[in-house]
């Protein structure tokens, strides 16, 4: 299959770009709130990335993770994660196209059990091994740049464990 330059995927790559920033950021920070305050743009900007490379259940997901993040801003009761779990697997029933929608759909359930741990620590490994999914998902439907801001905030999520959790430890 071409690849094709068209307008609508220049636009999306370059917005992925500018949520790069906000990614890397949100792991430099200890406070759960900054953290996903960021995420929440970050969101806004590769859920507009999906919508314009037509990744419809992708693009679905992604406005409910929105919601997820403002939710988690504030909350990690479990009540929450069972009712973001359901909307998903609505989103994925009742949109699903491709078979990529699946990996995509694992990456959200994961990092959804993550995001509500009120444990930092366990909520960072759960997004480590969802954003893996991520990296596949965006290599298979062939957004660069997407893969090159979850490998970014893979990165940015090893130096955040490592600064506040393994070098802390072994200070102590």
């Amino acid at each position: 299959m071409p690849i094709e330059l068209t307008t609508p995927f220049i636009i999306s790559q370059i917005l992925v770009i500018f949520s790069m920033v906000f990614d890397f950021l949100s792991f430099q920070f200890k406070s759960r709130k900054t953290t996903f305050l960021l995420f929440i743009i970050s969101a806004i900007l590769i859920c507009i990335h999906y919508f314009l490379l037509n990744k419809i259940t992708t693009w679905i997901i992604m406005i409910i993770l929105i919601f997820r993040f403002i939710t988690c801003y504030f909350t990690t009761d479990k009540k929450f994660m069972f009712l973001f779990f359901i909307l998903n697997t609505f989103a994925l029933i009742f949109s699903c196209t491709e078979i990529y929608d699946l990996i995509y759909y694992s990456w959200s359930t994961i990092s959804l059990i993550g995001q509500f741990q009120e444990n930092n620590k366990l909520m960072r490994k759960m997004m480590m091994i969802g954003t893996s999914f991520v990296i596949v998902y965006n290599f298979l439907i062939f957004t660069p740049m997407g893969v090159v801001l979850e490998i970014l905030f893979l990165v940015s999520n090893f130096i955040w464990y490592y600064r506040f959790y393994i070098k802390k430890n072994k200070i102590s």
